[in-house]
């Protein structure tokens, strides 16, 4: 027999105090007793045999049987525990064993977050102001230039080099004992001069230099350089051996011509008006979907679990930490880099944006069972389409992925969240909002339940990143 008591500890934590009869204790100490047999070698006793306790104790050591007990039992316990009072945690368990022996009853607490009890802000008839959607003459023209930019032409002058030019240069980069720093030197390099101020002494030494001038200096190695070059300061040769000028080209026919399918300027323009217009019309209604939920969420103050909070963090890290791999960086070089002179500030900007994306996630979920969401079928087959149109890959492929029991629960969690904001959307006054887009031809829609999920049953909600999926949207 198990018993248990709860003891509520703040708003985003409880304790579990839980007693086990001395007959429950008993029987999983002997249970344990025969995994153990079974993997253990014990002199005397055949493969596979029963082992006494005691013996057992002697060769693995007195706490491994009683490890191994508590390892396989105490879930079980915890899960009647958390059904008994209704408990929905969050996060995993922290367990505190006081007692478990032979013959004795058993106790041990599990400290664990759940979700925080608030009433959700009335919406309805709220007022959102839809995000910038319509395509400046400066964002048209900034897509040109990056047309221009693949096209763009570089062309040696006779002249001293002055910010933004190209300069191909020799460099060697020596320590005090005369060792060449591989890192820190390179041949025949083209390097662009940077626009603004920096504080690299090549970038200074460079404005003004000609085609043959050998320029000497001394410089620190900043934190993008390898562990134990990083912070030294180095002796530097640098052998310029031309000044170039990047020149783009004209905006006319011909160039339109040589950059697209288009005969005139006016075609090239209009037709990347058109899809740039797209695309930013695209993000300013996934921009829309958080920014409702965000305007909801500055109405209430939630105290917000720390699991979901670290969890969220991790997610943000082992993100940085892949574009750090990209970038063959070192997460500290990375996370120097991307935090300029103050590393901290971005790791407090990804606590604030952690606790923000909590903050959304629990105020959709509160919306969506006030209001009754309730996840069907074809809601799932939509969200693996949507998903696999986004990555790019065949539907069924997706859904197969989807539907591992480790992953089922996330897929669920998206839907969910995303009927719910849907329903929010229905709920308040949006101005400025883009005209309505005209309906498809039904030739071109498709349908979107991919037939491996016709016998899907969803499974219990679990806790995935609302801004990310908002911005799988913008993507």
């Amino acid at each position: 027999m198990v018993t248990s008591a709860v003891e509520k500890i703040d708003d985003t934590k409880v304790k579990l105090s839980i007693t086990i009869d001395p007959d429950e204790v008993s029987s999983a100490l002997d249970q344990a007793v025969t995994r153990l047999s079974q993997s253990v070698k014990v002199p005397g006793f055949r493969p596979g045999k029963k082992v006494p306790l005691k013996v057992l104790e002697g060769r693995l050591g007195k706490g491994a049987v009683r490890e191994e007990a508590i390892r396989e039992a105490f879930p079980g316990f915890y899960s009647q525990a958390l059904s008994e009072h209704e408990i929905s945690p969050v996060g995993p368990p922290e367990f505190d064993v006081d007692a478990f022996e032979p013959g004795a009853e058993g106790a041990f607490t599990a400290t664990v977050d759940v979700r925080p009890e608030f009433e959700v802000p009335e919406f309805e008839g709220m007022t959102i102001t839809h995000p910038e959607w319509e395509l400046t003459d400066e964002e048209l023209h900034a897509n040109l230039d990056q047309v221009r930019e693949r096209f763009a032409e570089v062309e040696t002058v006779e002249r001293p080099a002055q910010k933004g030019d190209f300069v191909t240069v020799t460099i060697s980069g020596k320590k005090a004992d005369g060792t060449e720093v591989e890192e820190a030197s390179a041949e025949d390099m083209l390097y662009q001069v940077p626009e603004e101020d920096t504080d690299s002494e090549l970038d200074t030494q460079l404005v003004g230099a000609s085609a043959g001038d050998v320029l000497e200096f001394t410089d620190v190695l900043g934190p993008d350089y390898p562990d134990g070059l990083a912070g030294q300061e180095i002796s530097f040769t640098a052998i310029v051996k031309e000044v170039k000028v990047k020149t783009l080209p004209e905006l006319d026919d011909e160039f339109a011509l040589t950059a697209s399918e288009f005969d005139t300027i006016d075609e090239l323009m209009d037709d990347l008006r058109t899809q740039a217009g797209a695309e930013k019309r695209q993000m300013a209604v996934a921009n829309l979907r958080g920014a409702v939920i965000e305007a909801i969420a500055e109405l209430v103050e939630i105290p917000l679990p720390e699991s979901l909070v670290e969890e969220e963090q991790r997610f943000r890290l082992n993100r940085l930490a892949h574009q750090a791999q990209h970038a063959g960086l070192s997460m500290d070089q990375f996370l120097s880099i991307a935090g300029g002179d103050d590393p901290q500030a971005l790791m407090d900007q990804i606590r604030e944006e952690s606790e923000n994306t909590v903050k959304a996630q629990l105020v959709v979920d509160e919306i969506g069972q006030k209001v009754g969401i309730t996840v069907e079928r074809e809601d799932l087959g939509q969200e693996v389409a949507r998903q696999a149109m986004r990555m790019g890959r065949d539907p069924n492929e997706i859904a197969e992925m989807m539907l591992h029991p480790d992953r089922i629960g996330a897929l669920y969690a998206d839907a969910y969240r995303r009927k719910t904001i849907d329903h929010v959307l229905e709920h308040v006054e949006i101005t400025d909002a883009p005209p309505p887009e005209p309906e498809p031809e039904e030739s071109e829609v498709e349908d979107t339940e991919p037939t491996e999920l016709e016998d899907t049953e969803p499974t219990e909600l679990e806790d995935t990143d609302v801004e990310e999926t908002e911005a799988d949207e913008e993507e």
